[in-house]
């Protein structure tokens, strides 16, 4: 082990030459055998393989017989009594004949259940009335009831402690031509079932796609139709009394004296708000005074979205058409460009890679736009709702995880990662080509763009290189540990990935077969990694990733010749497992982002291949091959 201290190479003065072509040739080699896509084959790609991930389930748990799902609105026995089926709130027709799984039915129309006449009263005002035998059952709003008087009297089935125990708005009661015990009811919460003519019930719902999700609060928070929150908890949805953060901003907007609001959205002091007229208005003093912006639509504004942290971008929804402003609302233009035309629930952006998610009645869609300044509207749709539930998509989130969060009507909610910022556009360790966490002056490649200019953290990111299909990045110096969002941007469009950096991540530099790149430091030369090895020899390692060095040296400017800064943290090698003496470890002279370490191989060792890693600060680096010669079989 050893901490390393300043020393002063000397150079030959052919060396560095003999470095920047094996360099050139290493990098080269190492990021041309990766595949590499256009921006326009991302998108198509990532259409295609999206995987999408179910969120929750389809029902919630709120304290009845079972956990609910959405509003049924009818349910009915087939005529053999073998099956059930069952019309949801939305209109779609599903059928069980096992209780457990439903499936869709294109060919069923309802079939509504003769009331019974005759009987001498009702148990609630309105009450449908259903004959089974000697026995009459009553669905009112609130409860389910049963009668063996023809009326006269009756059991109230479901109510307990003042309410019923699955929940109320019945809409339909039905009665199994096989068996007067086997009832089927239909409310605001689902399906349910009872075998003993009513005493006992339960949900048989739990697969109904009916999960009326119509917006995304958080990924793990949602708001159900009428208006109540619902919010996962080990894996299941429970129902919450908490207002929707909309409503509670349209409130207080309301309580201000101002005008009723349709939508709003805030960041900062910054606040956007829509009418079902179709006008809309900002606020840059959170509600004090407002300005109105110019119409645009005449539709309803239904959704709102704000950049956290570029407040005079936003988006609004409003029926078929999509606006944008880039001036804080002073006005706002269509940028709906070619998207099919559909009822449009929600949108989400990354206004730094130019990219918008719009949820609509046929699906969810990508698109490219421009949130900075006035542009063209959005191009390049493509639909990426392939893998999902053909459905209305209701709401869609992207979050800072890379995570892209969508509420299907009636499926529920499902995430997968954002394609925009996951396929495609890659960024790897520089040394070995993998997704091994950077540090400080580290170099990383970014697969499958050609960037010009890089961002993250509100600090530049040096280019050292770009090609159509590959570029290079430094992590500065006076980055911090943590996980970045790097924005990239270059002729062909914007991009998005991410990147965890910590305070050490070594990374030995390998070729395309593996091959650790090794110099003698003797004579400066660069060695054949098929030759051995000479035991008590010194070799020099290129590597990356070693962090901050001493003294501070500016990111993105070569390292000098002559006293070249050296690593601040203890760099360890180990040989088979057994630590080797560190002697040096530097910035690579004449470069950016390159270390070299240097090491004295033992006196003695074994013949033959050996494995040799680097650690630092906990964190170990590729391993590679060395083949080792005595010392003296060298003799």
């Amino acid at each position: 082990m050893h901490t390393c201290a300043t020393f002063v190479p000397k150079i030959p003065a052919g060396r560095a030459k003999i470095l920047a072509a094996i360099a050139g040739r290493l990098l080269s080699a190492a990021l041309l055998t990766q595949t590499f896509l256009t921006a326009q084959a991302l998108q198509e790609s990532a259409a295609a393989d999206l995987s999408w991930a179910r969120i929750g389930g389809t029902v919630v748990a709120d304290g009845l017989a079972s956990p609910s799902t959405g509003p049924v609105s009818a349910v009915w026995f087939a005529a053999n009594g073998r099956r059930i089926l069952a019309q949801t709130a939305a209109g779609r027709i599903f059928e069980t004949s096992d209780l457990a799984h439903w499936r869709l039915n294109t060919s069923d129309a309802p079939v509504e259940t003769q009331t019974a006449a005759g009987a001498l009263s009702l148990p609630e005002p309105g009450a449908k009335v259903v004959a089974a035998r000697a026995r009459l059952y009553a669905a009112g709003d609130s409860n389910l009831y049963s009668s063996e008087d023809n009326g006269a009297t009756w059991l109230n089935l479901t109510g307990f402690n003042g309410r019923s125990v699955i929940g109320g708005a019945f809409t339909a009661l039905a009665v199994s031509p096989a068996n007067p015990s086997e009832l089927v009811a239909a409310n605001g919460f689902g399906i349910w079932r009872s075998l003993d003519a009513g005493l006992s019930w339960r949900g048989i719902h739990e697969d109904l796609p009916n999960l009326r999700v119509r917006k995304l609060v958080t990924s793990r928070s949602v708001l159900l139709e009428g208006g109540l929150l619902a919010s996962i908890a080990a894996g299941t949805w429970l129902r919450g009394e908490r207002l929707d953060p909309e409503r509670e901003l349209l409130s207080r907007i309301a309580l201000q004296g101002r005008r009723p609001f349709a939508s709003a959205v805030q960041a900062g002091q910054h606040i956007y708000a829509g009418m079902s007229d179709g006008r809309l208005f900002s606020s840059r003093d959170n509600g004090a005074t407002w300005t109105e912006s110019p119409r645009s639509s005449t539709a309803p504004i239904d959704r709102l979205w704000v950049d956290e942290t570029r407040t005079d971008s936003a988006l609004a929804v409003s029926g078929t058409k999509l606006l944008r402003t880039t001036n804080g609302g002073l006005f706002w233009d269509d940028v709906t460009g070619s998207l099919p035309k559909a009822a449009i629930h929600g949108v989400a952006a990354d206004r730094s890679a130019g990219v918008v998610y719009v949820a609509t009645d046929r699906g969810i869609f990508l698109g490219t736009l421009s949130l900075d300044a006035a542009g063209p509207a959005a191009s390049d749709w493509r639909s990426v709702s392939r893998n999902l539930p053909v459905a209305a998509v209701w709401d869609v989130r992207l979050g800072q995880d890379n995570a892209l969060t969508v509420a299907v009507d009636g499926y529920g909610v499902f995430e997968t990662a954002a394609p925009h910022r996951t396929r495609g556009v890659r960024i790897l360790n520089g040394a070995d080509m993998t997704d091994r966490a950077a540090a400080p002056g580290s170099l990383v490649g970014v697969q499958g763009a050609d960037v010009r200019r890089a961002t993250a953290g509100g600090v530049n990111w040096p280019v050292l290189g770009s090609s159509d299909r590959n570029s290079q990045l430094q992590v500065p110096f006076e980055s911090v540990a943590g996980m970045y969002q790097i924005s990239m941007e270059g002729p062909n469009g914007r991009w998005t990935a991410p990147l965890t950096v910590k305070e050490a991540s070594p990374a030995i530099f390998v070729d395309s077969d593996g091959a650790p790149l090794l110099l003698d430091a003797a004579s400066g030369l660069v060695m054949d990694p098929s030759a051995a090895i000479r035991a008590s020899s010194t070799i020099q390692l290129l590597t990356t990733g070693l962090g901050k060095v001493t003294p501070d040296w500016p990111t993105g400017l070569a390292a000098p010749f002559d006293t070249p800064p050296s690593v601040r943290g203890t760099v360890t090698a180990y040989l088979d497992g057994t630590p080797v003496e560190v002697t040096r470890a530097t910035l690579a002279p004449g470069y950016v982002g390159y270390y070299i370490v240097e090491l004295r191989i033992p006196a003695i060792l074994n013949r033959g291949a050996s494995e040799l890693r680097l650690s630092m600060n906990g964190e170990e680096s590729n391993r590679v091959r060395l083949y080792l010669e005595p010392e003296l079989a060298a003799k």
